[in-house]
């Protein structure tokens, strides 16, 4: 797993159900950590939240509809978590998340 890859994960108290979500931590520690950072993705698309940036279905990310990143419910996971990679975000994409998580993080000045 690399950082931008969308996995399917099964995330506690989310009824067992696999979701869609995006890796977020750097490729430096996938081999040392026993858990990974990802931000869950929702079809259920809000417009007016900014900080959840919208990605369009594509055959290289593997997303069949309209979704969009939560990136005010990251979680770390444990790696038996994650139940395999279905795609990857584009560099755009790339781009409009990292400007989500400086602000969810307060790191934007």
């Amino acid at each position: 797993m690399k950082r931008g890859d969308i996995v399917l994960v099964v995330i506690p108290n989310d009824l067992g159900r696999p979701r869609p979500g995006i890796v977020i931590q750097a490729d430096e520690f996938a081999e040392e950590l026993s858990t990974v950072f990802i931000c869950p993705i929702t079809s259920d698309v809000q417009e007016k939240l900014s900080l959840r940036p919208v990605i369009e279905p594509s055959s290289s990310n593997g997303l069949r509809i309209r979704s969009q990143v939560m990136t005010d419910k990251m979680v770390a996971l444990k790696q038996d978590r994650v139940r395999g990679i279905i795609g990857r975000i584009g560099s755009e994409a790339s781009g409009q998340l990292d400007r989500a998580l400086l602000v969810v993080l307060g790191l934007a000045r």
